[in-house]
Formats: C-alpha cells, structure tokens, sequence
C-alpha cells in the first residue's frame, strides 16, 4: 500500500479483481477525510476500467459516495481511453448524484501528458469540471494535499 502524507485511519472496502482474477483496483476509505482512494494496478484497459468502477459503485451502492476521490493510476499501463464516454455520460452523474464533488486524477508514469491527451480527454474534463472540482497530478503527494484541502 503506498503511504498518505497523513495519519486518518482508513478502512480497505474492496480489492476489486478482474474475470481471471488479476487485481484490478483496491478501494480505501478514509472517512474522517470524507475520500476513497482507488488504487489501480496492472494492463488497465476501457472494459477492466468499468468493471473496476462498476464493483466499487455496487460495494458502496446503498448510502453516499465520500466527498473526495482519489483516482490513482500510478501503478497502471494500458489504454483505457474507449471508457471516456461511459465516464462522461455513466459514472460522472452518478457519482456526482451521490455525492462526489471533487477528483484527484494520479497519472501512470507512461502517461506523457494530462488526461486530456486521450482521445475524447478534453471532452470528458470540461464535463467533469462543470460538476466537480477535478486536477490532475504526476504525484500522489501533491494529489492528496489538493483534494485535502478541497
């Protein structure tokens, strides 16, 4: 687990694998700070991508989404730039319906710039930044003295 510049006590909710069983995600929750940190890991593509979110979305199904989101893809490779769209149009009012108002995006180290390098990136941040408070970050550190502070 890759430590947080902080002392919160955080609760694991999910280690969310994929249909072969290879980790996909772990899913902390911190809820004196009101955030869930999602920790990505291994060849993340669009339709692992969604079935990650969507087991995260089941787990935490029946009461609201933390304030915060740490999405962090620090541990990733892979293109998941086909999900853009189910993000936009899918996931972004739910999570906002359920109580998300602000995204930390930790990039992968292969990822030469921000999100909106991606194919349909720049579309899906101006949607996320109309409803949520979003920033993009190379580092975990600078990510979670951001969102903390939001």
């Amino acid at each position: 687990m890759t430590e947080l510049p902080t002392a919160a006590p955080a609760t694991h909710l999910l280690r969310a694998t994929d249909k072969h069983g290879a980790l996909l995600a772990d899913f902390d929750h911190y809820p004196t700070l009101e955030l869930l940190h999602v920790r990505w890991h291994g060849h993340l593509t669009a339709d692992a991508l969604v079935q990650g979110i969507q087991a995260g979305m089941q787990l935490l199904e029946s009461q609201p989404l933390p304030r915060r989101l740490l999405s962090n893809h620090r541990q990733v490779t892979g293109e998941w730039a086909d999900a853009l769209p189910w993000l936009q149009y899918e996931w972004l009012p739910a999570v906002c319906t359920r109580g998300v108002q602000v995204l930390a995006h930790v990039l992968a180290p292969s990822t030469p710039s921000q999100l909106g390098s991606y194919p349909g990136g720049d579309e899906f941040i101006a949607a996320a930044a109309q409803v949520l408070r979003t920033a993009s970050f190379r580092h975990l550190g600078p990510a979670w003295q951001w969102l903390s502070h939001r």
